[in-house]
């Protein structure tokens, strides 16, 4: 230890010595009631019936003044404390007294504590309730012995050797002139106060009782301190700051970051929404200054819904400024596996929320704990009102530094947002006012050349909490301390519109790509059953909605409750597969109560447009012209459908000629006119294309492989980069031709240990590509299956399907950045090609992907152990598809995965025309949305390939007539008006850009 370290503790033992003479005075509060009958402290209380209730009155005449009154308790966990029915304030470790000096007016008033026994991070406290007392503090005495403390803090983290030096010195002189020797009675009476000393003299062998309801209060003291203290800050401010003068500001805003599941489920979430809120009304309304930003749409609502009063409360600051809503989204959500259009909606949901019940909008994304960002997301931005983007998350990074803290986040259609991050070792986003937080932020922000202003965020999160009357408290002192920054409140969107006007934006770096974090590339793959439910509901609300408005029907108000039951599945520890096992029994009940209610919406909108109960309607929700599977000659343009006279085995059936299947040694061999498939008795597979004359795979592929998956931290987070060190194989049990009417099959069964794995490999009549259906039963931890396709082809890209378009991304490892994206998103297709030929595989739901070299690796499950011990334990069934095509064609590729992904559907009954037929030229435009809400229907289209030119969009409303057709943004804010001819309208696009359509009919 050096010597500062020395001195530094010496000046903490001193103020040790001055803290229990704050306590005025300090007495047990008794009366307690649980189910209607008083208790006496310590008290088990029984867990079956939570959260556990316990009651009491409290009647306190008016304080002297100076003096604040605090309830001191601990009720066995997470506690929140009610006054007069009202949600007040809350206890947990961080939070261990509650001031009720506002209470103190002769008055009676009760109190009502609602308990869970867990803690922050849900870890399982024991359910007693063991101590309650009220403490009277001098709160002039507390600021002086804060503001030392302050000092001392500011001492131990500076690199400043001669403020250092300083700030020892003068404080050294005074705690040494008002520090004094007590007898041996009054300190065991101060013990209990003094932070220094009493866990170290109570952690002895055997220790003397220290009393916990004396004190050792002394007005003469008081005088005395007060006086010599007058000297010592005129000496740290007056002398000190001339020496040491204020460098930068540090703008600082309160915050929770609460998971809406993690380590609980989603009930307990909404109880610490209550709790932590409720802390954060306390502070705003007890501090001048104080302003506290918070984000998420479906909080609020949940609050609301529970606690109206508080809601108010909160609107009422959101009006004085003291509260600001940020982020403009319905949850913090994750920004991998969600939809274009999910993304989209989780702000339209978030800003409309917003608007309507706190009169704005937010121009912030709020967004520090999200694990990477897709390249599509500043289009979402801009066009949802969003103009600064904010997250603290890249600093985790396990390899290379993202370079900027402060740049230009350039998206895939060139659209631009302001990036923004900030690097706090006292738990980044979840910060504090203090010394330590203060000096290592600032000193960390690497464009300080730019600008010496700041963000930081404070208060306990990621299991709620929020901000604390300490970090409050220490606010002043340290904008008064010399050679640190000084501190400013601010809103988080206040600060960036400073931010932007100090300075050239053109000047700022550009970051043009992914935001890729190179930690938690597990949580594209982990809770499988809840990423495939979460896709089907993608589709099926999507199917809905197109139906619903087609049919000009009214079920759009049922279809946006069931969108905020997807969207608040995606938040970050929700969909990423993160969580505690019950978050996800809950969610995949949710997740397929909207996928049924889809269904049920559907078969309502079909049996009132019915012309017939008799024949089939097969209808195409894609962007694309389908046929059906088994029938080439049936094709059914893009939102449209052909009627039907007969279905066979679930399918339409038409006699084609046969798949021939044959053994060839102890090879298998399916063959139609396009592809020849040869199954390998290691179930491997190679295909090769007649018009080619190529072989997909280097001698084969569709491996299975088996990695051990043992990460140092994160296990459901992360994929450990040393996981392909221990390899296994599983074994072929049985290989089988499958006889079907038309199709061919082979059906490949595995072994590994206690798990199964069977594929189907399936090819259809004049297909050209193969089908692999799979199902595996699986148990194992701390494990990784992926399928490898080690191709036929020599090149030094890839390219990845990201829903709004794609991304390239190098198969080479030529730099630490490349190494490190080992595990990437790839939504429905990931597709390597030369110049004549390539191999596209495409998914119905797994977004691991990698290309190194030739090989595509597709992650299908990993297993970890925390927090959820059996993820993705037993039953699991998914599919993909293996094309071997000539030159790389997009569309093609878009076109396979809607088939895969979202083929024709087939409705009993024939279906009548629909009242709006819409019908979009050229094929490089896919249809995100078709939603109707009262008398308008919004289209929603996205230029999919990197091209440029006009869309052409043709709106026939069989006999009704439409009032105009505007152009609109993501929140349906109009942008101009378009002219329509002959029931056409064209607008000019650009690459990956999407673009909304108002029909006003």
């Amino acid at each position: 230890m050096r010597k500062k370290d020395f001195e530094i503790g010496h000046l903490y033992r001193l103020l040790g010595e001055l803290v229990p003479y704050a306590v005025v005075s300090k007495r047990d509060y008794e009366g307690w009631k649980h189910n209607e009958s008083k208790i006496s402290l310590p008290y088990k209380w029984d867990e079956r019936i939570l959260p556990a209730v316990f009651v009491n009155s409290f009647k306190f005449t008016s304080l002297e003044k100076g003096y604040s009154c605090y309830l001191r308790a601990w009720f066995g966990g997470e506690s929140l404390v009610l006054v007069d029915g009202q949600p007040y304030g809350e206890v947990n470790v961080f939070h261990k007294e509650v001031d009720l000096t506002k209470f103190c007016d002769g008055k009676e008033h009760i109190l009502r504590i609602e308990t869970m026994p867990r803690g922050l991070f849900g870890t399982k406290e024991e359910s007693v309730f063991k101590n309650s007392q009220l403490v009277i503090y001098d709160e002039e005495v507390k600021q002086v012995l804060n503001f030392i403390k302050n000092v001392i803090d500011v001492t131990k983290e500076t690199d400043d050797e001669s403020l250092a030096n300083f700030l020892i010195s003068e404080t050294n002189a005074f705690l040494s002139s008002v520090s004094k020797p007590k007898n041996t009675e009054a300190f065991k009476s101060s013990v209990v106060e003094n932070p220094t000393i009493l866990g170290q003299v109570t952690s002895t062998w055997s220790h003397p009782d220290f009393p916990n309801d004396k004190v050792i209060y002394d007005l003469s003291f008081k005088k005395m301190l007060l006086e010599k203290f007058e000297e010592y800050e005129k000496s740290i401010k007056f002398k000190g700051l001339p020496l040491f003068p204020k460098v930068g500001n540090v703008f600082v805003c309160g915050h929770a970051h609460i998971d809406y599941a993690w380590l609980w489920p989603v009930e307990e979430t909404k109880r610490k929404i209550v709790r932590t809120f409720a802390n954060a009304v306390q502070l705003a309304e007890k501090y001048d200054e104080f302003i506290y930003s918070q984000s998420s749409a479906q909080m609020y609502e949940d609050l609301k819904s529970s606690y109206p009063e508080l809601f108010e409360k909160i609107r009422n600051l959101v009006k004085q400024g003291k509260w600001e809503p940020v982020g403009g989204m319905w949850v913090e959500s994750d920004c991998n596996v969600p939809s274009v259009e999910s993304l989209i909606r989780q702000f339209y949901y978030g800003q409309k929320f917003f608007e309507k019940e706190f009169g704005i909008r937010s121009k912030v994304a709020w967004l520090p704990d999200v694990f990477g960002f897709s390249w599509v997301l500043p289009q979402i931005l801009k066009q949802s009102g969003i103009e600064y983007f904010v997250t603290t998350k890249l600093s985790w990074n396990e390899t290379n530094d993202f370079p900027y803290d402060l740049c230009v986040w350039r998206g895939i259609d060139g659209s631009k947002v302001v990036y923004y991050s900030f690097k706090n070792y006292e738990e980044g986003y979840n910060g504090r006012i203090s010394a330590r937080s203060l000096i290592n932020t600032f000193e960390n922000f690497r464009h300080k050349d730019i600008t010496k202003d700041i963000l930081l965020s404070f208060g306990y999160g990621d299991g709620g909490g929020g901000p604390t009357e300490e970090m409050c408290d220490n606010y002043q002192p340290l904008n008064e301390i010399p050679g640190i920054p000084n501190v400013r409140y601010s809103r988080v969107e206040d600060y960036m519109e400073h931010l932007v006007q100090d300075f050239d934006l053109s000047k700022l770096p550009v970051w043009d790509g992914e935001l890729y974090l190179e930690l938690h590339r597990g949580t594209l793959t982990s809770q499988a059953r809840t990423k495939r439910l979460h896709k089907i509901a993608e589709t099926q609300l999507r199917n809905t909605e197109v139906l619903n408005a087609l049919y000009l029907e009214n079920y759009q108000e049922e279809i946006d409750e069931l969108w905020k039951v997807l969207l608040r599945n995606e938040f970050h520890d929700i969909l990423p597969g993160s969580s505690i096992k019950e978050v996800y029994e809950d969610t995949e009940r949710e997740l397929t109560h909207v996928i049924e209610s889809c269904e049920k919406i559907q078969q309502s909108i079909v049996e009132k447009n019915l012309i017939s109960t008799e024949g089939y309607t097969a209808f195409n929700f894609s962007s694309w012209q389908q046929c059906m599977r088994n029938d080439s000659s049936v094709k059914v343009e893009p939102l449209s459908f052909v009627h039907l006279d007969r279905l066979d085995d679930a399918r339409i059936i038409k006699k084609e000629k046969a798949i021939k299947i044959m053994v060839e040694g102890k090879d298998y061999i399916m063959e139609n006119d396009k592809l020849k498939v040869r199954v390998y008795p290691d179930g491997s597979v190679n295909i090769y294309n007649k018009e080619l004359k190529k072989w997909a795979f280097n001698k084969s592929g569709n491996l299975l492989r088996i990695y051990g998956d043992v990460p140092p931290y994160w296990e459901n987070w992360d994929i450990d980069a040393s996981s392909k060190l221990s390899e296994w194989k599983p074994e072929v049990e049985s290989v089988e031709i499958l006889h079907t009417e038309t199709s061919g099959k082979i059906k490949v069964k595995y072994v590994f240990d206690s798990t199964t794995i069977e594929q189907v490999y399936v090819l259809e009549p004049e297909s050209d590509e193969l089908l692999v259906e799979t199902s595996a039963d699986w148990h194992h931890r701390r494990a990784v299956l992926k399928a490898l396709f080690p191709t036929n082809v020599l090149s030094r890209y890839a390219l990845y399907d990201i829903d709004g378009g794609y991304i390239q991304r190098s198969t080479t490892d030529n730099t630490s950045f490349e190494q490190a994206r080992f595990e990437v998103l790839g939504h429905r297709w990931v597709d390597i090609s030369q110049y004549d030929h390539g191999v596209c595989i495409l998914n119905d739901g797994k977004y691991g992907h990698c290309v190194k070299g030739n090989t595509i690796e597709m992650t299908l499950l990993k297993a970890g152990i925390y927090p959820d011990f059996c993820v993705d334990e037993g039953h699991h069934e998914f599919k993909y598809s293996i094309h071997l095509h000539g030159k790389q064609d997009v569309i093609d590729f878009y076109k396979k995965a809607d088939k895969l992904n979202n083929p024709v559907k087939v409705y009993k009954g024939n279906l009548k025309e629909p009242k709006l037929q819409i019908r979009i030229e050229p094929e490089n435009f896919k249809v995100l949305s078709v939603r109707k809400v009262n008398k308008k229907v919004y289209l929603r289209v996205l230029e999919c390939t990197g091209s440029s030119g006009d869309v052409s969009i043709d709106f026939l409303t069989n006999g009704l007539n439409f009032k105009k057709v505007s152009l609109v943004n993501a929140l349906e804010d109009l942008i101009g008006d378009l002219n329509v001819v002959d029931n056409t309208v064209n607008i000019p696009a650009e690459p990956f850009k999407f673009y909304t359509i108002s029909v006003e009919l």
